[in-house]
């Protein structure tokens, strides 16, 4: 009797042994894996660099020959540069020859900034707009359709953009405009016509101390001009 409770006794020692050999490498192995899986990536983006899908976004530097997108005349002309395509990515600027300028159509230092993966795939802000665009200003004006993006609602703001080329304060912006309207750009003021045929015209002008103001008037208004 007694050998049979010595036996178990001794079975059971060694059991315990085991267990806690296990408890031991248990704890020991979740000390060392959990750091790690952090790294791996979980919820709420542990160990991703933003959301780029597992990697870092890298910057592009794109070397092309500029294209002239728009032509006022002889020496105004817009020309898009460092593009992927004929409309994606790249930066559109206004070059006026007998003036020697050349001038960033979009916020000002933008383009300073180097293109990545994904800008360069985007559709580019000024050539969006898909509508006719008539310049008939002195070369004193710059005038550019351009546009803003809202990537959460899945829609685009369309707006007109003139300036002064000697005073950048003169500086106006409507929302005014749809990507497909007829646009006729004059020395005072922006005239926005809908594909649809009509008798008035909506006239943009600026506003004293900054903005714009828009009314109705005649299409005779504008071909008095």
């Amino acid at each position: 009797m007694s050998d049979k409770n010595e036996d178990t006794v001794s079975t059971g020692l060694k059991l315990a042994l085991v267990a806690v050999l296990l408890l031991v490498v248990v704890v020991a192995g979740g000390f060392i894996l959990l750091p790690m899986l952090q790294t791996v990536g979980g919820s709420f983006g542990y160990g991703y660099p933003g959301a780029s899908g597992g990697r870092a976004i890298r910057d592009v530097e794109i070397d092309v020959e500029p294209q002239v997108v728009y032509r006022i005349d002889d020496h105004r002309f817009f020309t898009f540069e460092k593009y992927l395509d004929c409309n994606s990515g790249g930066f559109v600027y206004y070059n006026d020859t007998n003036k020697k300028i050349k001038i960033f159509a979009g916020i000002e230092g933008h383009d300073k900034k180097p293109q990545d993966e994904v800008t360069i795939m985007q559709k580019n802000n000024v050539l969006s707009f898909n509508g006719k665009f008539v310049f008939a200003a002195s070369d004193n004006v710059i005038t550019y359709p351009d546009r803003n993006v809202s990537y959460k609602y899945g829609d685009s703001a369309y707006f007109i953009i003139s300036k002064d080329v000697y005073d950048k304060s003169k500086v106006f912006i409507s929302r005014e405009i749809l990507p497909d309207d007829t646009i006729f750009i004059t020395e005072g003021a922006v005239y926005v016509q809908s594909s649809l045929p009509r008798k008035l015209i909506k006239k943009i002008t600026p506003v004293e101390g900054g903005g714009s103001d828009s009314k109705w008037v005649s299409t005779l208004d504008l071909k008095n001009k």
